[in-house]
């Protein structure tokens, strides 16, 4: 990294180009020399080439379109604990290149901010402040601790591999071939093995998927509620199509038009209705539409407060550098990813929670992800939960031979009121029991279950926080 920092600090860049598909290269100018630096994805690996013979370019591209005429690199800096360098460029602009699968981009920053990147579509980084200068001391972690400062000053004289000892041979060109610097910084960038930091990257990368995923349905849910509120004015018409009824007021062209003077409001309403509709039939449809929207804006305000709740609390440990936390309240809001914070792409039948005494809480997604969740993932001395009379979600409590605490019967009793048609009734009974107390009757609808059994308790739903 010094021979590279001294090098290039304070080049121009010239030309930016690319000679093939994931390739990218920048063409440097200092003084009289001119230099050529090229990072390449292959495979699950990306390559930093550095020359002093640039080559000319066959197709510019528009990643640093932003770029003025007189830009200089005033600096490089390498992450101390992933394979990510940081160029410094004038006018408070940095180009972040990464090296692995997590971070296998090249990044441009104005002010800190992202404004474009190589391969398109791609959500910003989370990379840790952890940035080493050409004079910082290694870290065990980084590749060529074992090499002394005159042995990277003898490598601008030629380096090799010895093929038996797989060493790097500094400045001895007599057995082995000449191998320049620019050989020898893809040598060091591949030999690293995978990155301590990825898992955080992949955490926050998840979060902010899920993030904009969250902000998309609540928008849509106010949207709903919305259109919800305006069930007056299909009251407003079922009233009409009541009056055309009883005063047999007759249907013109699909147009129902009431005049002033029957009109509930005192003035004349004209409704589209459906001419092979009876009156009867499209004030009953409209009536429903009207319960059904009532019982909708019951739902979705009990609903949005929450999902309001949950994203100011993924943003603010967006904010953090809790990469622990924020995967924890991932995993706690539903969310299937592993211990490095990417989705599962396997689709579980089950929402997984915990217990407050660390027992995996299972939540059955539909009535047949039910009947798999219970029948063919429980153990017989698992704890099954259900609303009582009332359709909801199969809950298992995996205790395998431990008996859980009157805690984590309460937690997952919870869940089974939540993910029921009684959550939004303010109180729910559920029933429970231990899941070899359980039998499934033959030809029995998804969902359905005979208890043998049965506990019960009775959950306050208003006093469940975050709920």
């Amino acid at each position: 990294m010094r021979y590279l920092n001294q090098t290039i600090v304070g080049a121009h860049i010239g030309p930016v180009y690319t000679f093939r598909k994931g390739r990218l290269d920048m063409q440097l100018t200092k003084g009289t020399n001119s230099y050529s630096l090229s990072w390449e994805k292959q495979g699950r690996d990306a390559l930093l080439t550095f020359s002093k013979y640039p080559t000319l370019p066959k197709k510019r591209v528009n990643l640093f379109r932003y770029l003025g005429d007189d830009i200089v690199i005033t600096g490089i800096e390498v992450h101390g604990a992933d394979r990510i360098l940081k160029i410094n460029l004038s006018n408070n602009i940095q180009l972040i290149l990464g090296f692995y699968p997590a971070l296998q981009n090249i990044y441009y920053y104005e002010k800190d901010q992202l404004v474009d990147s190589f391969f398109k579509n791609q959500i910003e980084p989370f990379i840790s402040k952890y940035w080493l200068n050409p004079d910082s001391p290694l870290p065990g972690n980084i590749p060529g601790q074992q090499f002394q400062l005159e042995d990277l000053y003898l490598a601008e004289l030629g380096i090799d591999i010895d093929p038996e000892s797989d060493q790097v041979i500094f400045g001895d060109t007599s057995k082995f071939a000449i191998t320049s610097i620019a050989d020898f910084i893809p040598v060091v960038l591949k030999s690293v093995s995978g990155p301590k930091s990825a898992p955080l990257i992949s955490i926050h990368k998840t979060a902010e998927t899920v993030l904009k995923r969250w902000k998309s349905k609540l928008e849509k849910m106010r949207q709903e509620l919305e259109s919800a509120n305006n069930w007056p004015e299909l009251e407003l018409k079922m009233q009409s199509l009541q009056i055309a009824q009883g005063l047999r007021i007759p249907i013109v062209n699909g147009i129902l038009t009431i005049e002033s003077e029957y009109s509930p409001i005192g003035t004349k309403l004209e409704y589209n209705v459906d001419s092979e509709v009876s009156l009867s039939q499209a004030i009953e449809t409209t009536a429903k539409n009207i319960r059904k929207q009532k019982a909708q804006i019951d739902q979705l305000k009990g609903i949005l407060p929450f999902i309001e709740k949950d994203i100011q609390k993924l943003l603010a440990l967006l904010e953090k550098d809790d990469p622990e936390n924020l995967l924890h309240f991932l995993q706690e809001n539903g969310e299937t990813l592993d211990k490095t914070g990417k989705r599962e792409t396997l689709r579980k039948p089950y929402k997984k929670y915990m217990s407050p005494s660390g027992f995996d809480i299972l939540v059955g997604r539909d009535s047949r992800d039910n009947d798999v969740l219970t029948f063919k993932i429980a153990n017989k001395n698992d704890w099954w939960f259900h609303a009582r009379q009332i359709s909801g979600s199969h809950v298992i409590l995996r205790t395998g031979n431990k008996a859980p605490l009157p805690i984590d019967i309460q937690k997952a009793a919870q869940h089974a009121a939540l993910n029921s048609k009684a959550k939004h009734s303010g109180i729910a009974v559920v029933q429970y029991c231990q899941r070899k107390h359980l039998s499934k009757p033959k030809g029995s609808s998804p969902g359905q279950v005979l208890i043998h059994q049965e506990n019960t308790i009775t959950i306050d739903l208003d006093a469940i926080d975050g709920a």
